[in-house]
Order: C-alpha cells, then structure tokens, then sequence
C-alpha cells in the first residue's frame, strides 16, 4: 500500500458563498484536479460507494482553524477573495504514476461554475505503509487532538440492524475499529490485533472534549465531538505497540470515525515522554 498526501492552498480570486461545511468545497476542487489531469482512477474513487473509502480530505482551514457553520450561526459560509485557505487530501494509490495527480494541485481552476480560484502546493508526501508509525513505548504519553467533529459508532447489536448509536466520547477501541478495517482493506501487512486491546492499552489521564453539531447542508445536521486528549501506554507487547503506531499515523493521513473521507474525524497525534508530558490543558 502506497499513500499520496498533497497539503495545499486555496486562493478565490472574487468572493465565494459556499457550503456550510467546507470539506464539499474540496471535494468539488478533487473532482476538477481529476478532470484537469484526466486521472479516471481518481474520479473513479472519488465516486466510490465502498464502506471503507481509500482516500480522505479536511475542511477548508483559515488562520489554523477548520472552517464551518454551526446551527445558529447567522452569517453564511464566504471565502473572500485574495485570503488563503489550506486542506489536506490523502490517497490510497496502487501505481506511482498516480502521482501525477498532484500537479492539478497547481494553476488555476473554477468552481461553482465560473468562479476562479488558484492552488498551491505546500506539501507533497509519498508513504509506503512500512514507513508509517510514530513512537508508542509503555509509559510513553500520547496526546490526539480531534480538530473536526469526530462520529465514532458503536458495535451493531445485529449485524441486520439498520438503526446507527454514536457516542461522544474518544473510546480508543472505537477509535482503532474503523482504522484497522481501513487498513485491513488495502494493506499487503495486515493488522490482527483485536480492537479491544485499545481499551487496556492507552490509559486514559486527561481530556477537553466538548460535543459540537455543524451544518453538513441545507437538511442535514451532524453531531461529534471536537477536543484534545491524554493517553499513557500502557502495554509492553510489540504487536500491540507496533499496531498502535502505526494505525495513530494512519489517523493523521485519513481521519477518524464515520464520514472520515469527507471531513470529519480530522486529527493530530503527538507523543512525549512522560516527563514532558502534562496532564491538564
């Protein structure tokens, strides 16, 4: 399994309304690079209705921040001309030529019919899955920033059951389920560590999490939770530690929970020693 990261700006040359959650407005910018490099394979993921989806984005971000509207909020969504927006986008590739993808990333391009905007690259990064991992040791401290509402599900009761439950709180095993099957799916190396472990392997010592509910868009209203984290290791196995590693960087590159490919669940992972580490935020 390969992996293509492009970082990269938006720049509107006029004044643009766009929708309520901003991840629509780069999901549109993806379908345009698609046409633009005349990348099928893109355009064929992008349109895909697999349960595991093998790419991911982020909202818009302004001054560090995700961009989106929450019920209440009166003023709608605008992306003003000559200011710059940043997002993510990362892909499951199977061919380095897929790369070529990335030079849409540059030029000029419209949306929403004839308004123009202009892209930069900040970032390029291409992964093997044996490169991915961050350092995970027993007492070692992690801290996981969720920066978009995150929807973590809970187990089907009946496989058959059409009725969805969520919680609002970072449950590790919930947190690893979705990665390790979306790892599972497209990796040569596949992970078997049973998604319980989580629980008794990341302590929880702090949190700031609070429920949040953004505008999807004009019918549908999502709920997650946004927040930071605190987490001690608390397992010496190496399967365990290596699968941890891995599947925390995975996160980075392709969010976390349901919705993860279109915006929500959007992370960042760091770990200190405990020493360094401090337990109120």
């Amino acid at each position: 399994m390969m992996i293509l990261t492009v970082k990269a700006t938006l720049e509107p040359l006029e004044n643009i309304i766009v929708q309520p959650y901003t991840s629509k407005v780069v999901r549109q910018v993806l379908f345009k690079i698609a046409e633009a490099t005349e990348s099928k394979k893109l355009i064929e993921v992008m349109s895909s209705n697999a349960p595991f989806k093998p790419y991911s984005m982020t909202p818009l971000y302004s001054n560090g921040r995700p961009l989106y509207k929450k019920p209440g909020d009166r003023d709608p969504v605008v992306l003003w001309a000559g200011r710059r927006y940043s997002f993510r986008s990362s892909f499951i590739i199977s061919d380095v030529n897929d790369v070529n993808i990335a030079w849409g990333f540059m030029g000029t391009l419209n949306i929403y019919g004839d308004r123009r905007i202009r892209l930069y690259i900040d970032d390029i990064e291409l992964l093997h899955e044996d490169a991915l991992g961050i350092p995970v040791k027993y007492r070692r401290t992690l801290a996981i920033n969720f920066e978009t509402p995150t929807i973590l599900q809970l187990p089907k009761l009946r496989k058959k059951s059409k009725v969805n439950r969520y919680t609002l709180l970072p449950i590790p095993s919930l947190i690893f389920y979705s990665l390790k099957e979306l790892w599972n799916r497209y990796a040569d190396s596949k992970i078997d560590v049973a998604s319980w472990r989580a629980d008794y392997s990341m302590l929880l010592l702090d949190y700031d999490i609070k429920p949040v509910t953004v505008l999807y868009d004009k019918r549908r209203k999502i709920r997650g939770f946004t927040g930071r984290t605190l987490y001690m290791i608390m397992t010496k196995s190496n399967r365990i530690l290596n699968a941890l590693s891995k599947l925390l960087h995975y996160a980075t590159l392709f969010n976390v929970g349901k919705s993860r490919s279109i915006g929500f669940g959007v992370v960042t992972v760091h770990s200190f020693a405990k020493t360094k580490a401090k337990t109120s935020f």
